[in-house]
């Protein structure tokens, strides 16, 4: 039983693979930037993207120990990218590129003071990941995890209450709405450690500044923040 059943996974696979590879051909990607044929960012233009030489500035009394936010939100081409990975068409494989504007930003700063120990993607609801069919955050954490051979733990947090989009709203407001949404789901992972918490974009700091608190209350040593960009 247990044969036929690697036997039906290596067939699906290969089905889905080969399916894919046919939809490439038929509707082939094209990049976001300059509609080149092959990836859907071009290494030409992700070269274009102003990436920060410093760490960002934080606030008084900030939960992090230190902030990282590779690019600024007000370029068009880090908008448009962040806008087809979280939203439709869901381009999933934008969180390599994405990914690799940290890890530029993270080359050009300094080392930090306190070195991660452990990779944490920003949660999402379970109504929202539904939607979107995976955490983007999450996406972003595994290349990350990949590029500097930290653990990632996906489940150090959970999002325990769904919440409605924030663009919208001023600090204030995104403070208190995110207040008590978030819970640790496996302290133990992040006991001690130092810890880097992963999300797209950086505007008012309400969601990583409530996930930084949840994470040293649950006995984090420190927490840093990296983001693609900064609103």
């Amino acid at each position: 039983m247990e044969n036929q059943l690697i036997v039906l996974c290596r067939l699906a696979s290969y089905h889905i693979i080969k399916t894919m590879r046919i939809l490439d051909l038929i509707f082939p990607r094209r990049c976001l930037g300059c509609q080149r044929e092959g990836s859907h960012c071009c290494e030409d233009c992700l070269s274009l993207l102003s990436i920060a030489p410093a760490p960002s500035i934080l606030a008084p009394r900030s939960a992090l120990a230190a902030l990282f936010c590779a690019t600024s939100f007000q370029d068009p081409f880090a908008q448009r990218l962040i806008h087809a990975f979280k939203y439709p068409p869901f381009l999933r494989d934008l969180a390599k590129p994405l990914a690799f504007s940290i890890i530029s930003h993270f080359a050009l700063c300094n080392k930090p003071i306190y070195p991660p120990d452990v990779i944490c993607p920003i949660p999402l609801h379970k109504k929202r990941l539904k939607w979107r069919g995976y955490n983007h955050a999450e996406e972003l954490a595994k290349q990350l995890g990949y590029a500097f051979s930290l653990p990632v733990v996906p489940d150090a947090l959970l999002k325990i209450a769904h919440t409605a989009p924030q663009v919208n709203l001023d600090r204030k407001t995104r403070l208190s709405s995110v207040r008590g949404v978030f819970r640790t789901d496996n302290a133990r992972a992040i006991a001690g450690k130092n810890v880097l918490l992963v999300d797209d974009v950086y505007t008012t700091g309400a969601t990583m500044e409530e996930c930084a608190r949840v994470l040293k209350k649950a006995g984090a040593e420190h927490v840093l923040g990296a983001v693609v960009a900064r609103g």
